[in-house]
């Protein structure tokens, strides 16, 4: 229909050119005044293809933020439902095997999705993974053993992994340079928006059955990528003029892209040990130093925090990174980071307001870099491989993750709690913040074809 009106309207102003065929004179302002809006117009649907590209991708990078965090909130009624258990090493040992679940599924997804996406185009990556993310929270609901729900979260992985890649490449490749870091900012941190969502479906929806069903309805937003999504003009034109010149596609692995990818590679993979460590064992951190009745409650609302700060963070991160350049705003973000994580998890052993206000400023913290880092690794690398780098970058460092996110639990009785379990891992901040020397400043430059 959209195609229609543009048709017509389009068409309108050459019928009103032609009733003056007797003037010359007067034709040439008239079609000086045609051009021009056709050119309106032409921007016009530019404009709205892309409002249609954003709306999708938030939704979607929403969505993998529900299907990743019903687990951690519903985590021992889970135990307690299929396995009939409410015993704090049984919680451990099922959440450390679906953790490390989720996390494989996730870096498998956002590296071989990410492949896909460079080969076969972005529009149909993003449908298929919003699928599998969908089919995964589906299946959860149905769950009756330690198997089962271990190949649940290996598909919910999946799709949350390269839901997050393909649509920040997505976002990256329809913007400039002047906007890309704030609108990938404020997109990755739909993923914590996810966390409020399920935080508050926790609060209203005790039965993690019914979550679970209610939470596998995005699928509908693989209908909306359908029917509103256009493929990316960038990838296009860059498939066309490798096509047409006879051009040799790059190789992700030549020398003149390896120490950018290397640099991607470690700066997100450090800050993901630190974050899934701490966002998937919160809650029941919290949880178990709550009393039985406030469990339930304190448990949403430390998710909850999680996402709001985070949102918070991801919003503030693309202003900060324009004005600061990535590297330096990186930087700050690691640097807090580090602060926030030791006063949390050395100086407080109590549940109250300090608690939840330390846990805001954390996720604050952790979606301020994700958003910066988020805006600036697509930046690194040419069209026909930036999918596949950016997946690597993105969810190579989640193969040491699933080995952070399992050992939490393991670690839980040899280091006397969870949050000395997680302040282990959050000193790999360290290790990004130290990393940034080496890197290279991207800010204020267009994407490379």
């Amino acid at each position: 229909m959209l195609t229609s009106i543009v048709i017509v309207t389009v068409a309108q102003p050459r019928g009103i050119f032609t009733r003056f065929p007797e003037s010359s004179r007067r034709q040439q302002p008239c079609s000086d005044v045609g051009r021009e809006y056709r050119g309106f117009i032409f921007i016009f649907v530019a404009m709205q293809q892309r409002h249609a590209l954003y709306a999708i991708s938030w939704l979607a990078t929403a969505s993998a933020g529900i299907g990743a965090t019903l687990f951690s909130v519903y985590l021992p009624s889970i135990v307690r439902d299929v396995f009939h258990s409410t015993d704090q090493a049984e919680i451990a040992r099922v959440g450390s095997f679906a953790g490390a679940a989720f996390l494989a599924g996730w870096s498998i997804g956002g590296i071989a999705l990410g492949l896909v996406g460079d080969r076969i185009g972005r529009k149909m990556t993003l449908f298929w993974s919003v699928v599998f993310a969908a089919l995964g929270v589906f299946l959860t609901s149905f769950a009756d053993s330690l198997p089962f729900l271990v190949l649940c979260r290996v598909l919910t992985g999946i799709g949350g992994g390269s839901i997050l890649m393909i649509t920040a490449v997505m976002v990256s490749e329809a913007w400039s340079a002047g906007n890309r870091a704030r609108l990938v900012g404020i997109l990755i941190n739909a993923f914590p928006v996810g966390f409020i969502a399920a935080g508050i479906i926790h609060n209203f929806i005790a039965d993690f059955r019914t979550a679970y069903l209610l939470g596998s309805s995005t699928i509908l937003l693989a209908i909306g990528v359908l029917l509103m999504v256009q493929e990316s003009d960038l990838f296009v034109k860059s498939t066309t003029v490798h096509a047409e010149k006879h051009l040799q596609r790059e190789s992700l692995f030549d020398a003149r892209y390896r120490r950018d990818l290397v640099i991607g590679l470690v700066l997100f993979g450090s800050m993901l040990v630190g974050l899934w460590a701490a966002y998937t064992w919160m809650p029941t951190w919290v949880s178990s130093m709550s009393a039985a009745a406030d469990q339930q409650a304190h448990r949403a609302r430390t998710v909850i925090m999680l996402g709001i700060g985070a949102v918070v963070g991801g919003t503030i991160s693309g202003a900060v990174s324009n004005a600061m350049g990535r590297r330096r705003a990186a930087a700050l973000g690691y640097a807090a980071v580090i602060m926030v994580s030791c006063i949390l998890f050395f100086v407080l052993n109590g549940v109250g307001p300090l608690l939840f206000a330390c846990t805001f400023l954390l996720s604050l913290c952790i979606g301020f870099n994700q958003g910066v880092l988020s805006a600036y690794i697509p930046e690194l690398f040419p069209t026909l491989i930036r999918s596949t780098a950016t997946g690597v970058c993105f969810n190579a460092g989640r193969i040491l993750t699933t080995v952070t996110v399992f050992y939490v639990g393991v670690l839980v009785p040899m280091l006397g709690g969870y949050n000395n379990a997680m302040a282990v891992f959050a000193g790999a901040y360290g290790i990004g913040l130290i990393t940034l020397m080496f890197a290279r400043e991207t800010k204020g430059q267009e994407l490379p074809v």
